[in-house]
């Protein structure tokens, strides 16, 4: 029936679907493989997904002493309704080494290695890229550098995913720094050096880095005497964007003070400004004080839209803000704690907090959010181990029918063995 029907109506009713079916379309026609992986659908499919919320999935980065080889995703397809938690395989394990987010966008999320290995990951369909290594040249005059501030974006402008590393050169016992600014394009598969000068080079970047509009952006604070042990001084938001590779430079709603700590976040698709007692600071009171940069690049929108604090039913230090709830009266908050976090939906107007509830949750982590996605629909295939290990077994033997309940079982030993 479907193959009456014009290639125009078939991509409407295809870019309805979640990205599970699509990938099992694949295999219907060739027609329908061409379509399926089209840029124009894949771009289609995305705007479908971000407006209705399609295939919304928790990303979680288990954050051990250990290895944290597997991340977590948890699907919520409505407010009130979280799946389970189950593992992924992510494409960067190494033994004993340390994979973490970065940032994430459009259903890509995009993860580091300790080694400076970086990778862009579609994690609901299973798919990845690899960036190419790029090394760093110690320029002279200049001993050695601090690890590189790495961020992930889109550029709208030129349909294009971004990665920037920020690598700045030092001397021991001298306040001068220099800064190199690098960037990689999905689109070219390649780094470049940028042109555009680094604006304070006076200052040290204090914060994670978020993406929104087509920039990225971090907080800066102004270096204080090297050889004393002041916390950074004045601190602004430098922003940088992807299209024309320039940066500018915002404030912030309210300026640093001592023994506290600043934090962006993106919000309902706007600058969120977050401000918290210090994680080694020693101040017994727990609390949040969050802004929203209500028009983009206008210092004067900044507002306060809720303030976390105390009694509240768990401790906490620190509550980064997942989304709103339908009615925007509640927040999803992944409230952390020492070793501990939680997820938890928190009542702006009554101050209360309820719980949410899911099975197999690890103890500590952190998190991205996702839509369904066919980006990195060409990457490469991200590959379990021990699902490989018992695809060979069961091709070995292949006149036995496997019984389920034992591979399942012997899934888990394996996972025991290696973890």
């Amino acid at each position: 029936m479907m193959s009456h029907l014009p290639i125009e109506i078939i991509s409407e009713i295809l870019s309805r679907l979640p990205v599970e079916c699509l990938l099992r379309f694949l295999c219907i026609s060739k027609s329908w493989y061409a379509l399926i992986k089209h840029p124009d659908f894949i771009k289609l499919h995305l705007h479908r997904s971000i407006e209705t919320n399609r295939d919304r999935t928790l990303i979680l980065e288990k954050v051990t002493h250990g290895v944290p080889r597997y991340f977590f995703s948890v699907r919520f397809p409505t407010e009130n309704h979280f799946d389970n938690a189950f593992k992924l395989y992510q494409p960067l394990y190494r033994r004993g080494k340390l994979v973490h987010i970065l940032d994430y966008c459009h259903g890509l999320v995009c993860i580091h290695h300790w080694t400076d290995e970086i990778a862009i990951w579609n994690p609901l369909i299973r798919k990845y890229r690899v960036l190419p290594k790029e090394p760093i040249s110690i320029p002279s005059g200049f001993t050695y550098y601090k690890s590189n501030k790495i961020a992930f974006g889109y550029d709208s402008c030129n349909d294009d995913y971004k990665v920037l590393r920020v690598t700045a050169f030092c001397n021991r016992g001298q306040p001068l720094k220099e800064f190199e600014v690098k960037v990689y394009s999905l689109r070219s598969h390649s780094w470049r050096k940028i042109e555009d000068q680094w604006p304070k080079k006076e200052c040290t970047i204090s914060s994670n880095s978020v993406s929104l509009n087509g920039a990225l952006h971090w907080l800066i604070a102004e270096d204080t005497p090297y050889d004393t042990d002041s916390p950074l001084g004045a601190e602004c938001l430098l922003a940088f964007e992807l299209a024309t590779e320039k940066f500018r430079v915002f404030k912030t709603p309210v300026q640093q003070e001592v023994e506290l700590g600043t934090r962006l976040e993106v919000l309902k698709g706007q600058l969120c400004f977050i401000v918290s007692p210090d994680l080694e600071a020693e101040i017994e009171q727990d609390y949040n004080d969050v802004w929203l940069m209500k028009e983009y690049g206008e210092a004067s929108s900044w507002t306060r839209i809720y303030k976390i604090e105390r009694p509240m039913p768990w401790a906490f230090q620190y509550c980064k803000p997942l989304m709103f709830s339908e009615n925007e009266k509640k927040v999803l908050l992944e409230m952390r704690q020492y070793n501990q976090t939680k997820l938890v939906w928190y009542e702006i107007e009554t101050k209360r907090c309820q719980r949410v509830k899911i099975q197999n949750l690890p103890n500590w982590f952190r998190t991205a959010t996702c839509v369904g996605s066919l980006l990195l629909l060409d990457g490469d295939n991200v590959i379990d181990p021990a699902e490989q290990k018992n695809k060979r077994k069961r091709n070995e033997s292949p006149s036995e029918v496997p019984n389920p309940k034992l591979l399942g079982k012997a899934v888990d030993e394996n996972e025991k063995q290696e973890g």
